[in-house]
């Protein structure tokens, strides 16, 4: 296969991955009802992805970022490529692993969502935020794969402001 039909193919396979997106299933018109695994961006939470790990029975919802459940649920095959205390971050490689993705775990009902996870994080991607970390995506690979860099989060406010603000409460 010569290296324009390789190209070709891949922008084929990508369209097909980006028609069928992860989303809450269609109750009637206008009505969603969110399912587990439905990917979700907070954009209260920087634009931190959230993965859905749990349904009420209420039909309420626990969510968690995407980049927690992924350690959590060992999935990929997580190692740490570089640690710079000196500069403040770590770069971290996300390694497919195909084989614990089919895990029958994962979609355990009908009220479950297929996960993708071919395109399951772009590079730019919040996947985890507290108010001292964010770890963002840097790189995706075509399998799947992808690095991430876990930074300390930076405060909007001067520590003179923080102060005064706790002076006031």
């Amino acid at each position: 296969m010569n290296k324009g039909r390789v190209i070709i193919f891949s922008v084929l396979l990508t369209c097909c991955f980006l028609i069928n997106s992860v989303g809450a299933k269609s109750v009637g018109k206008d009505t969603y009802r969110m399912c587990k695994n439905d990917i979700f961006i907070d954009y209260d939470q920087l634009n931190c992805k959230k993965i859905v790990s749990e349904i009420k029975d209420d039909g309420c919802f626990v969510a968690v970022d995407l980049g927690d459940w992924l350690r959590e649920k060992n999935i990929y095959d997580i190692s740490v490529i570089e640690d710079n205390e000196n500069e403040g971050y770590k770069r971290i490689f996300y390694e497919r692993n195909p084989e614990r993705e089919e895990a029958d775990e994962f979609y355990n009902s009908k009220d479950t969502s297929y996960i993708y996870f071919e395109g399951l994080v772009y590079e730019g991607d919040v996947i985890s935020y507290t108010d001292s970390l964010i770890e963002t995506v840097t790189e995706v690979r075509f399998d799947g794969s992808f690095y991430t860099q876990v930074e300390p989060q930076t405060s909007f406010f001067s520590s003179e402001t923080e102060e005064a603000l706790k002076g006031r409460n």
